[in-house]
């Protein structure tokens, strides 16, 4: 660890340590590359596996996972260990910045202060967003669990002030939360928009892609593949990406994920005659992503909830593959990526043919999405630039 930028606590509920989801992806990110500017530290949930030492040194950053938590969860014990292991943190000194990932600091928000080091929050979403998500499904169990992110909202109100700075990843989380209801009821710090990063290192256009994904996953090399890459929940409705396939009859969809709607989906896929162009690929490695995502020729993101900016759309973006999502999908500007109604299939089919015929340009990413951009952006937010 380097740290000649001073140092920067970061707490989370889970890292990829836990499991492979986007947060937990993007945290553990975003903490590797701080790592090149200043010294990290990561509190997080307590792992199934033990790392080796109290404080493990993984990829430049330091991991304490805090025992007697749950793994991957906010819980009772969490909130008091974390309080407890962040305030030992900031008495050993030289902490510029703590950084709380989602709700992660929640529970020590006031500690910082006290020692003189600055606290922001990433949000990734807000009570209110949820609230509406899930109305907005107009399906019984998702709205009757409403009612928890009503809690949530009232111990928002009360939280968010105490933060220096509140991050918004995506142009949505902005809004919401400088906008009524919780831009009018809280005193909100300042509100920065700096979107998730993707390494570009990693994730980077490949001749070879379609080659080495076809090789590990016995893909079709011939022929247009598209390309789902998430967990295959219903409010994910990749059923939308299935039901295009009778208007592409030279593609092939492969599907890098796994998830409860897998069995629907298979159903689905024999009713529309088109299972022997699906590939169900079940949960993917992260470091198999890149190749896959370079292989494809359009990725997809057909949900019909508000997903702000994932980054499966940032990532295939990096790897220059065009992407078509749903309406319910934050926009990128300047980039390959249209939106489009993905409840009609003969619409999504005709914007994702679109993109076929598009020409392969390289890197279609912004340069505002990369990862060392980002990181600089957070490093002068904590302290440590």
């Amino acid at each position: 660890m380097s740290g000649a930028g001073g140092r920067v606590v970061v707490l989370t509920r889970g890292l990829p340590l836990h499991h492979a989801g986007g947060m937990e992806s993007v945290a553990w990110d975003l903490c590797r590359a701080l790592a090149a500017r200043c010294d990290v530290t990561v509190l997080t949930t307590a792992l199934t596996t033990a790392l080796p030492g109290a404080g493990a040194d993984r990829d430049g950053v330091r991991v304490r996972a805090l025992p007697g938590t749950v793994p991957g969860r906010y819980s009772r014990s969490w909130w008091a260990a974390s309080r407890a292991a962040l305030e030992t943190e900031l008495r050993s000194g030289g902490v510029t910045g703590v950084l709380s990932v989602s709700a992660g600091a929640f529970s020590g928000v006031d500690l910082p202060a006290r020692f003189g080091a600055r606290a922001v929050l990433q949000a990734h979403g807000t009570s209110v967003m949820e609230i509406a998500s899930k109305l907005g499904s107009r399906r019984l169990r998702p709205a009757v669990s409403a009612v928890r992110n009503a809690h949530g909202l009232l111990r928002d109100v009360r939280t968010y002030r105490s933060f220096d700075d509140v991050v918004a990843v995506g142009p949505s989380v902005r809004d919401s939360l400088t906008s009524a209801p919780l831009g009018r009821w809280v005193s909100m710090p300042a509100v920065h928009l700096v979107e998730n990063g993707v390494d570009t290192t990693v994730f980077r256009p490949d001749p070879h892609g379609r080659a080495r994904a076809a090789l590990r996953a016995g893909l079709a090399v011939d022929g247009e593949l598209l390309l789902v890459a998430g967990r295959l929940h219903p409010q994910k409705r990749v059923d939308r990406s299935i039901r295009l396939l009778p208007h592409l009859p030279a593609a092939t969809l492969v599907l890098a994920g796994d998830g409860p709607d897998r069995p629907a989906l298979e159903r689905l896929a024999r009713e529309l005659g088109v299972a022997g162009r699906v590939r169900f690929l079940g949960t993917v490695e992260r470091d198999r992503l890149p190749a896959l995502q370079a292989a494809a020729d359009v990725s997809l993101l057909t949900s019909q909830w508000r997903e702000g900016l994932p980054m499966a759309v940032l990532e295939s973006l990096a790897c220059g593959t065009p992407v078509v999502t749903s309406l319910t999908t934050a926009p990128v500007e300047g980039a390959a990526v249209t939106r489009v109604d993905a409840a009609d299939p003969r619409e999504l089919a005709a914007a994702v043919r679109r993109a076929l015929d598009a020409p392969r340009r390289g890197s279609l990413l912004p340069a505002r999405y990369d990862l060392a951009h980002v990181a600089a952006r957070y490093a002068g937010l904590l302290g440590a630039g």
